[in-house]
Formats: structure tokens, sequence, C-alpha cells
């Protein structure tokens, strides 16, 4: 495939979002000779990151989760009219608002490649069905139909959507969540762990309570007296905007109590993953492919996650980890517990946990697979034209 002069736009909702799970890709593409153009909210330091690598970049006004249809349609119109400006060859869009408007404004614009990844299915599935599930639902209906290709992080998401008439099974396909990195994030064997007290426990999630932050609580309430001087860490920070999110007051209350420590949010998780002797993730949200337990179990460390969407891709039960049952402090507490008790269990999981990696989620598997799709894609219209 002959790359020069193609231009390729990627959108995603931040570039926060646009340059922690992208950057790859982004490199990839301006490698071969693609003019790269990247797109979400900026002003932050992730836009200037993103400029680093060679991408131009378009700070867009793209609300989390606000449903405002004036705002959205606004939205919709600076979709257009950016891409009708630019042309592009292929856009392609990651999170809900790019995915849902980006595509009906391209699809307008006429772009001839519409690519879409579906990053996860979010609160809207989590427990709230009703309106605004059917609502949604409606809106990628009328988007997919746009889309030329479509992919998932996991077999159960594109099921639900090919099975719910949301897309056509034809133009989809899945591939292993964002990658990982397997150069920045390795098991380097290095004695992090000096001073430590005890067994290290770390929860690195947005403080949702889809997130299980409070089944993490109450476990480690359960193991206190068992583990004694273990530590039970959380990492990450309170989205405020979202309606799940833990208040700051619940928050202060377990701090005061001494059950966990929080460590806030961190641009860089690597120190706090190298601390740590095993990772937890007991989510019940509609996960893609967690990028947290992808980058633990890539740096060799056992994971205790949830039997469920998205998270069970990343485990193997009992030979990379342990999946338990969402929403059950007690059964999360009893899995910890045996991992805690057995330095060789969480050794002997830990490397099975980066073999997988190596194998099945290596970033650079998502790249190729990514810019084959595009490759077919622009055969096709060259074919056509």
């Amino acid at each position: 495939m002959d790359w020069q002069g193609k231009k390729i736009i990627l959108v995603a909702r931040t570039s926060w979002s646009l340059f922690n799970f992208r950057a790859g890709l982004m490199r990839a593409l301006a490698a071969r000779g693609a003019t790269v153009v990247g797109g979400g909210v900026g002003g932050d330091i992730y836009e200037n990151r993103i400029r680093a690598l060679g991408v131009r970049f378009e700070n867009l006004q793209i609300d989390q989760g606000g449903t405002n249809p004036l705002s959205d349609l606004r939205l919709l119109y600076s979709f257009y009219r950016w891409y009708k400006a630019e042309a592009p060859d292929v856009v392609h869009h990651f999170t809900i608002k790019p995915v849902i408007y980006g595509s009906i404004a391209a699809y307008l614009a006429g772009v001839p490649n519409i690519i879409n990844t579906i990053t996860g299915l979010g609160y809207v599935y989590s427990k709230r069905g009703g309106l605004l599930r059917r609502i949604v639902e409606g809106l990628y209906r009328v988007a997919l139909r746009c889309a030329t290709h479509v992919f998932f992080q996991n077999e159960d998401d594109r099921q639900l959507f090919v099975s719910f008439r949301i897309v056509s099974a034809k133009k989809t396909s899945v591939v292993p969540g964002s990658g990982v990195d397997l150069e920045r994030f390795r098991d380097d064997h290095a004695d992090q762990r000096v001073g430590s007290p005890g067994v290290v426990v770390l929860i690195v999630a947005r403080l949702l309570k889809e997130k299980g932050i409070g089944e993490f609580v109450d476990a480690a309430r359960l193991l206190r007296p068992r583990l004694g001087n273990a530590a039970f860490r959380i990492l990450g920070g309170i989205d405020a905007s979202n309606p799940a999110a833990v208040k700051q007051e619940e928050l202060d209350g377990w701090l005061r109590e001494g059950v966990v420590d929080w460590l806030g949010h961190a641009e860089d998780v690597r120190p706090a993953l190298r601390t740590a002797d095993i990772v937890v993730l007991p989510s019940y949200y509609p996960e893609g492919t967690p990028r947290s337990l992808l980058e633990a179990a890539a740096m060799g460390k056992v994971i205790v996650t949830t039997d469920t969407v998205g998270c069970r891709n990343v485990v193997e039960h009992r030979v990379t980890g342990i999946l338990v049952p969402p929403r059950d402090a007690r059964q999360l507490a009893q899995a910890i517990f045996e991992l805690a008790t057995s330095a060789e269990l969480r050794a002997r999981m830990g490397a099975a946990g980066r073999r997988k990696m190596e194998t099945e989620f290596d970033e650079r598997i998502v790249i190729e697979k990514t810019l084959g799709a595009y490759a077919v894609r622009l055969a096709d219209a060259a074919s056509r034209s």
C-alpha cells in the first residue's frame, strides 16, 4: 500500500484519549508517509504531545455525556464543515460521540472511508435501560449504517450490536482492545518494593461505582484482619461529570477509616504498577478491553477481575489470574487472599499473563489490523474511481 498523499483523520473525545490510546497508530501512519490529523477536546499538554508526533490537531467542542440536542447538532455541523474542508481519504472515530456524529457528518461530507471503533458500551449500557438506551441505539444504528468498517474490542459487544441489528455483521471485526506497548510496559524484574508494607493490592480505574470501587473497599475491610499490614491502593481520578462517580465525601470517609490509600490521578501508571503485587478490577461496567489490565499483565502482575464483558478477555481463569462474579466483595476478597498468601502463585500467573500479552495483545497486532482495514477500503475506493 502506497500511503503517500493519503490523509487520515483520527478523532477521539479528548486529546488525552487520542494520545494515550492511539499514539502508536499515529506514529505508524506518519512513518508510512500518510498525512495524519487528530481531533478532540484539547487545550492541554496532550494536544502538544500529539503535535510533537508530526500530527496536526483540531480542537473540537465535544461534551462527554451531555444530551442537549442543540449542542449535538452544533457538533454534527462542526464535524461536517471540518471534513468538507479537509477532504480526507479515511476518518476513524473512537468513543461514542465522535462515532455517532462524526460518522453521519463524514457521510454527508462525502468522505469515502468511514471507520469506527466501539471502545466499550459505556454507562448507558451498564444498568440504565429505558429511553436513553433506545435513543443511543437508534443513533448508533444510523451512524454505523454510514460506516464502511466497524471495529469492536471484544466479541460480546460485536454480537450484541449485530443481534440488535445496529450494524451489519459483514462490516465488523474484532481487535484486542487498543493493545499494549510491550516495550514501555514490561516486567523488568527490578526490586521496586523495598520498604513496602507487605502485600500491595492496587486498582487502577476512574472512581466510578460501576468500576467496582465499592466492592474493592469492602474486600479491603474483610481482609484487613487476615492480611495485617497489606496495602490497598486506588490509582485514578474522580470523574465528577459522570453520574456514576464516587462522591468526594465518600472517598474522604474511606481515607479517614484507613481502609484504602488514594494515589490520585497519574499520567504514568508504571511506578504504581511496579510496586503492586496484585492488580484488581472488579468492574461491572461494559468495558471494551480494559487498558489498565493489559498494562498490568504486560508488567507481569497477577490480576483479579470480574467475569464480565471485556474483563474476561484479558484473564485466563486460574492461569493468568482469577475471575470472580461481579458485585461480590466476599469472593473478591477470597481471590485476593489466595494470591496474597502465595508468592509462587503470583509469580507463575504473572509470568503467564505477560506471555498472553505478547501473543494476543501486542499493540502492533492492533495497528497492523487497523492499517489493513484502511488499505482494503482505500483500494476499493480507488477501484471504483
